[in-house]
């Protein structure tokens, strides 16, 4: 059978990278336009893809609204292929649900604007994640495109295998050869360059199909559309036998499932490739980790609190928010491709990036701020006192932990604007003392950590911002059985002193101690941790290691003269700075020297010594079954890594790794670093919510706010260094013994990339027995509590709202929840869950109000089988081994 040689005419489109967003949307604006004049011109020019993200159209539009109807036209005819992206994402670095939403959002621009390409086109993403195959099926797409983290080895020589998902979902993947997206543009090229250029493509090419389809992407980063195409396809046909079409990538796709009869497979995540090409550029994991922190931040804050709260007020009778919800959800994508989240652009874009973040956050604020004055009624005429306070559960089951809150006491009115004749009445003096109660008038015990004069503020609707001086309390709250998906409210009732109340841990000179643990910090700053269930002690822990690093946003590089500091070779101050009754807390104060750069040449670190401070606040509540850490960094260093290191005592090679809607377990290895020329394999690898270490008996899990990298030592204790800083002060460097293929991007300075200044970390240590890992269970839980507080509302109200309520509740621990939320056609809640572990799991999804019905769907939203409901309000679901369940269910109101 002769070839056919798929020609696919592109522009791999960075939305902002090298130049900021308006910098390439100036360019895109007159690419689209050449590309609109080049199709009605010239028929021959076939078709061109607009790299499957369409955010590309909506930036257009915003600028050339008047051209819509010409683009709805050409996709209708198949010469414009759009979809099925709204972005092209980094995969690692964001969550699962950003991922499902970035389809949800892109599929639906497509078929507005024609219909979506049926493929996972992701020829860019740094490295491909497990469950990718299971999340382009849920949205009807068999096929994805990929190009990194894949190809060099023995076994992968080919350019089309199955894949296969942890739940068992197998997608048809199609693997780009070594030249990418890239290999087929000839513009710059005379007709003997291309011919010879194109006799080595051919035998890549044909070296590597299965089948008698071969794919030639024309195109590249930013790159026009060659309106010398046609020419050139005239210029090969003439040259070469087999058939010469200019095509698009799914018609390529249904040629070769014509002719596949048995492909090899491959597994879970792609993320090697070393021998192939940039394969995996992992220094990105930990590039400017101000942007990781500020993304778990907004992430978090849509899918934990803004959309539960939502549903939760919306099927209690509330206006819909949704068009804000999807406004922020818009904005948080546009900050996740891998040039933007992975923190490999210049400045101004990360700048940028930042302003997205915080537009995030007022509108996702702004919703829960409305939820809640539904669920819980604001009364805007009260402005002294606050007299209740809530505190809202984001789990699907009931918690019971040591919460924080803010507690207002009226001091005196402020008078705003031109107002002489309004005098304030004086200063009320400060409060002597408070109680919380419950709705059974029991007293709730509150430690508090803080109190100071302060500024507070009522607003309404119908009238002027109301502000006076209060007396400001920070208290911690010991909140029992707060309902799932729910919350649970507490009166204020002021009193003639503070009361005191029995202390739930104990407290020494350098040790705190509750029911579980007991931590300990000794001179030198380390941490023991001694895990009294299991009868299990760690030692020497949350170690500060400092080492040079001469890479760049993409690679960590180590200089050839290195040097290695370790903060528990100077002597530590320890201080108690919480005794209870609800927490206790140890301060850890050091300062490092280490070197305030790297040497002009890269080869060593300077002789000069900058002061790096560290104080890290280690917290033990009373009901945790983990110790949280807090660290505080003041960096004044240049081209250095900073990281936090904690032994397990586990001789291991193996670790369990939270990813995206799975558990991951990966093997660290060592490998003859001389036999990659391309680029070396990373030791440090990315995560989702935390990683853990398995002994025979005990484990180890590490939970990170925000903090994807960490590496497993192969040092015989199974440390595992969680990453807190990579400064660096170049976009592409050269010269990097991590990459000796070269540089990876052009020239630019990133001062911001040093990453100067303070910066605030967190991260908790948890010790469970070594079976835990099986099911998930306690960690799930223990993730919970950590990555989603209570949160946290107050009311001035003299009449009580009501004290509690739920929205629902799942039975399993082992099941995560992933979403509650509005249905994108408004007429019901999608409710998903993942198994992350590889036995299945059951569960009851109990609704608080009754359940009309309830569908099984797809993650695209699309309703399937319909599914029995018993008592009118239970649903059983059955979620086999790392499987994702969404629901779609319709409550009475």
């Amino acid at each position: 059978m002769k070839s056919t040689y798929h020609i696919v005419s592109h522009s791999h489109w960075d939305r902002e990278w090298y130049k900021s967003f308006e910098g390439f949307r100036s360019m895109l604006v007159t690419m689209v336009d050449d590309l609109l004049d080049l199709l009605a011109g010239n028929p021959e020019f076939s078709c061109f893809t607009l790299d499957g993200q369409m955010v590309i159209i909506e930036d257009y539009l915003a600028i050339k609204p008047e051209r819509e109807q010409e683009i709805k036209r050409l996709i209708a005819e198949g010469r414009i292929v759009i979809g099925p992206w709204y972005i092209l994402p980094d995969e690692f670095l964001v969550s699962a649900e950003a991922t499902v939403r970035n389809l949800l959002i892109g599929t639906k621009m497509a078929r507005d604007f024609g219909g979506e390409m049926k493929v996972g086109y992701i020829p860019d993403s740094f490295g491909h994640i497990a469950m990718m195959p299971a999340i382009l099926k849920g949205f009807g797409i068999d096929t994805a495109l990929i190009y990194r983290g894949f190809g060099g080895e023995p076994e992968q020589k080919s350019s089309e295998y199955w894949w296969k998902a942890p739940d068992g979902t197998r997608s048809l993947m199609v693997h780009l050869p070594k030249d990418g997206y890239s290999g087929g543009y000839f513009h710059h090229a005379t007709d003997d360059e291309v011919l010879q250029r194109f006799r080595v493509i051919q035998d890549e090419l044909n070296e590597r199909a299965v089948t008698s389809q071969r794919l030639l992407m024309n195109g590249g980063d930013h790159h026009w559309p060659d309106p010398k195409l046609p020419r050139q396809l005239k210029l090969l046909r003439e040259h070469f036998d087999g058939k010469f079409v200019h095509s698009s990538v799914p018609q390529y796709v249904e040629a070769v499932k014509k002719e596949i009869n048995d492909l090899s497979e491959v597994e879970g995540e792609l993320r090697f490739g070393y021998r192939y090409a940039y394969a995996v550029l992992s220094g990105v994991y930990s590039s400017r980790m101000y942007i990781k922190q500020e993304n778990w931040d907004n992430q978090n804050l849509m899918q934990r609190y803004v959309e539960p709260l939502h549903a939760f007020a919306w099927s209690e009778g509330m206006k819909s928010q949704s068009h804000l919800i999807r406004h922020a959800w818009n904005t948080l994508l546009t900050n996740h491709p891998h040039d933007s989240i992975c923190g490999c652009s210049v400045d101004p874009v990360h700048r940028e990036m930042m302003t997205r973040f915080k537009a995030v956050e007022d509108v996702g604020k702004s919703v829960v701020e409305t939820c809640f004055q539904h669920l819980i009624p604001y009364d805007d005429r009260a402005s002294k006192d606050d007299r209740y306070l809530y505190f809202f559960n984001p789990s699907p089951f009931q918690r019971t932990e040591v919460a924080q809150a803010e507690v207002n006491f009226y001091f005196q009115d402020i008078v705003v604007g031109l107002n002489p004749d309004v005098k304030p009445d004086p200063k009320l003096p400060p409060v002597s003392g408070f109680v919380l109660e419950d709705d059974s008038d029991t007293e709730v015990p509150y430690q508090i950590i803080g109190r100071t004069e302060e500024y507070d503020i009522k607003y309404s609707n119908y009238s002027y911002p109301s502000q006076t001086l209060a007396d400001k309390f920070t208290i911690l709250v010991d909140a029992r059985t707060v309902p799932s998906l729910g919350y649970r409210g507490y009166h204020i009732r002021k009193v003639d002193h503070f009361p005191k109340y029995q202390s739930l841990v104990k407290t020494g000179k350098y040790f705190i101690e509750n029911e579980y643990l007991r931590v300990d910090v000794n001179a030198k700053g380390e941490i023991k941790l001694k895990d009294k269930v299991n009868k299990q002690t760690y030692v020497g822990m949350n170690v500060f290691e400092d080492s040079g690093d001469v890479g760049d946003e993409y690679n960590y590089s180590y200089p050839r003269e290195d040097r290695w500091i370790y903060s528990n070779k100077r002597k530590a101050k320890v201080s108690l700075i919480e005794r209870g009754p609800l927490r206790a807390a140890m301060q850890v104060r050091l300062t490092m020297l280490v070197p305030a750069s790297a040497t002009p040449d890269h080869r060593g670190r300077s002789k000069k010594l900058v002061k790096l401070p560290a104080t890290s606040t280690i917290y033990l509540s009373a009901h945790s079954r983990y110790a949280e850490i807090v660290t505080r960094i003041e960096n004044a260093a240049r081209d250095h890594r900073l990281r936090t290191l904690f032994p397990t005592g586990t001789k291991t090679d193996r670790i369990f790794v939270d990813s995206q809607f799975c558990l991951v377990e990966r093997q660290q290895k060592k490998y003859d670093v001389r036999q990659f020329t391309i680029e070396h394999p990373a030791k440090v690898a990315p995560m989702q919510r935390f990683v853990t270490v398995r002994g025979k008996k005990t484990a180890l899990t590490v939970m990170s706010y925000g903090l994807p990298e960490y590496e497993l030592k192969l040092d015989g204790q199974g440390t595992i260094a969680l990453t807190l800083l990579r400064c660096v002060g170049l976009l592409a460097g050269d010269d990097l013994i991590t990459r000796p293929g070269g540089k990876s991007g052009w020239h630019n300075e990133t001062p911001d990339a040093q990453c100067l200044g303070v910066h605030m970390f967190r991260y908790a240590i948890f010790p469970h027995d070594a079976e835990e890992v099986n099911t998930c269970t306690r960690i799930n839980e223990a993730s919970e509590y950590f990555h989603f507080p209570l949160m946290a509302v107050r009311r001035k109200n003299a009449d009580a709202p009501a004290m509690q309520a739920s929205m629902a509740t799942i039975s399993s621990t082992q099941l995560v929840l992933s979403a509650l939320k509005g249905s994108e056609d408004g007429e019901g809640i999608i409710l998903r869950v993942s198994n992350p572990v590889a036995s299945d799991a059951e569960g009851v999804l109990h609704f608080t109000r009754k359940v009309r019905a309830a569908w099984i769907a797809a993650l695209s939203e699309e309703c399937g089988e319909r599914l029995t409901v018993q008592g009118e309000r239970n649903i059983h679901i059955h979620v086999g081994s790392c499987g994702v369940v969404t629901l779609k269910v319709e409550l009475d109101k």
